[in-house]
C-alpha cells in the first residue's frame, strides 16, 4: 500500500463520516448493483408495475356494486287515453300523466364475465411487459457494471499517475536546486535555469491536474454507489500489483445472449401477443348479470314515510356483445400490430449484430493490451532507471541539460503508455468477465 492510500485511510478513520472500503473491482460492481440509485428505483418501479396484473385480472372476475339514485322528474310523460274506456262519450280523450316527480332507488348488481378472450389475452401481455421490465433492469445493471469498471480503473489510474508525478516533481525540484547553485556560481546561463524551472512548474501543474481528475473520478464512483460527497470511499487495490490475465480467444467468449439482445427478443414476443390480442377482438363477449332494486316514487320528498310502499325490481340475464363494424378501428389496430412486430424483428437483428461487434472489439482491445503490457512495463522501468542516471550525470557535469531533458521526456512518454495500457488491460478484462457472467 503506497503512502497516498495510507494517508486516505488515516484521514477517513479520523473523520466521523461514513466510510466505504472497496478492495477489488468485483466488490465495486457488487456494491453498485446493490446500492446504485437508478437500479434501486428500477426495482421499485418493477414492484409498482406488478400491480397491473391485479388490475388486468379483475376484468375476468365477478364485479359487484351497490348503487342508489335520486331522480327529480321535472317533466313527466303524458298520454291521451280515450274516455270511452271509462264510460265517457266516444271521441273524447283525457290526458294521463305517468309516474311521480320524485324517485329514490337503491340496489345491488353483480356481473360475471363468461366469455372474454381479449381480456384473457391481456393477462399474457401484462406478464410479458413485466418480463420486459426485468430485462430492462438487467440492461441497466449491465450498463452500471460497465460504467463502474471503467470509473474504478480510471480512479486507480489517476491515483497511480499522482504517485508517479510526485516522483517526477521531486526529481524536478532536485534539478532546480542544482541549477540554482550553478547559476549562483556563474556556471550556467539564466536561460538554462529558466528552462529547468519551467519544467518544474509544468510538472507541478500536471500533479494538480491529476489530483483533480482523481477527485472527479472518486466522486463519480460515490454517485454510482449511492454515497454522498461527504461519505468516505477508499480503494485499497493497486493496479500495478494485480496480475494481468491471458489473451482471450473468440471461442472463449460466452455464447449466452446479452441483456440487450434478450430485451429485443422479449419485445418481439410482446408484439406477437399484441397481434393475437387484436385478432381476438373479432370474437364476441358474453357476460351474466343480476340486479335487484327497491324503488319508491313520491309526489313530494317524504321517503321516510313507511306507510307508503316501496317497489322491488329483480332481473337476471345474459349479455351478448359482438362488434360487427367499428369504423375500421380493428383493421387499423391489426395493421399497426403487424408493423410493430416487423420493427421489433429488425431491431433484434441489428442489436445482436451490434453486441457481437462490440464484444469482439473489447476482446481485440484486451488482447492487444496484453501483448503490449510487458513491453510497456520494461520500457517504463528502463526509462525510470535512465532518468536517475541522467540526473546523476547532470549533477556531476557529464550531461548537458538538453541531454537530461531528452531522457526526461522519454520517461514521461513511457509512463503514460504504461499507465494507459495497464488501465486498458484491466478495464477490458473486467468487461469480458461481465459478459461471460463471471
Amino acid at each position: 500500500m503506497n503512502r497516498f492510500v495510507l494517508i486516505c485511510l488515516v484521514a477517513c478513520s479520523i473523520s466521523g463520516k461514513g466510510q466505504t472500503v472497496v478492495s477489488t473491482v468485483q466488490e465495486a460492481m457488487a456494491l453498485a448493483r446493490r446500492s446504485n440509485p437508478d437500479l434501486v428505483t428500477a426495482r421499485q418501479n418493477r414492484s409498482v408495475q406488478a400491480q397491473q396484473q391485479t388490475a388486468t385480472r379483475s376484468a375476468l372476475l365477478p364485479q359487484a356494486r351497490f348503487f342508489t339514485n335520486f331522480d327529480y322528474n321535472y317533466s313527466l310523460p303524458v298520454q291521451l287515453v280515450p274516455t270511452a274506456l271509462f264510460g265517457g262519450a266516444p271521441g273524447e280523450y283525457r290526458s294521463i300523466q305517468f309516474g311521480l316527480p320524485y324517485v329514490l332507488a337503491a340496489g345491488a348488481e353483480v356481473t360475471v364475465p363468461v366469455i372474454n378472450r381479449p381480456a384473457r389475452a391481456d393477462l399474457g401481455i401484462v406478464d410479458q411487459n413485466l418480463r420486459i421490465t426485468d430485462n430492462q433492469n438487467l440492461v441497466l445493471q449491465d450498463e452500471i457494471s460497465t460504467q463502474t469498471a471503467r470509473l474504478y480503473h480510471a480512479t486507480l489510474l489517476t491515483r497511480s499517475a499522482i504517485a508517479i508525478t510526485q516522483r517526477n516533481l521531486s526529481s524536478a525540484d532536485t534539478l532546480t536546486q542544482i541549477a540554482r547553485q550553478r547559476l549562483d556560481k556563474g556556471l550556467i546561463e539564466p536561460l538554462e535555469f529558466n528552462r529547468i524551472r519551467s519544467v518544474q512548474l509544468t510538472t507541478a501543474d500536471v500533479l494538480y491536474q491529476n489530483e483533480l481528475a482523481y477527485i472527479r473520478n472518486l466522486n463519480q464512483l460515490k454517485l454510482l454507489f449511492g454515497l454522498t460527497l461527504s461519505d468516505s470511499l477508499v480503494l485499497v487495490e493497486e493496479l500495478a500489483t494485480r496480475p494481468a490475465g491471458m489473451a482471450v480467444s473468440a471461442s472463449a467468449i460466452n455464447t449466452l445472449e446479452r441483456p440487450q439482445v434478450t430485451l429485443r427478443q422479449a419485445r418481439i414476443e410482446l408484439a406477437k401477443l399484441q397481434l393475437d390480442r387484436e385478432r381476438l377482438t373479432r370474437w364476441p363477449t358474453l357476460s351474466a348479470y343480476g340486479r335487484f332494486t327497491e324503488q319508491a316514487q313520491r309526489s313530494e320528498i317524504n321517503f321516510l314515510n313507511t306507510s307508503q310502499p316501496w317497489f322491488q325490481i329483480g332481473v337476471a340475464g345474459l349479455q351478448f356483445n359482438w362488434t360487427i363494424y367499428a369504423g375500421g378501428l380493428r383493421t387499423s389496430n391489426l395493421t399497426r400490430a403487424r408493423l410493430q412486430l416487423k420493427v421489433a424483428e429488425s431491431e433484434l437483428a441489428y442489436e445482436r449484430n451490434k453486441q457481437l461487434n462490440d464484444t469482439e472489439d473489447v476482446r481485440n482491445t484486451y488482447n492487444q493490451a496484453i501483448r503490449s503490457l510487458d513491453l510497456n512495463r520494461q520500457n517504463y522501468e528502463l526509462s525510470s532507471q535512465n532518468v536517475q542516471i541522467a540526473l546523476i550525470k547532470y549533477r556531476s557535469g557529464l550531461f548537458a541539460y538538453d541531454q537530461y531533458l531528452n531522457v526526461f521526456n522519454d520517461v514521461l512518454t513511457a509512463q503514460n503508455r504504461f499507465l494507459n495500457n495497464l488501465s486498458n488491460v484491466f478495464i477490458n478484462q473486467t468487461i469480458l468477465q461481465i459478459r461471460n457472467g463471471q
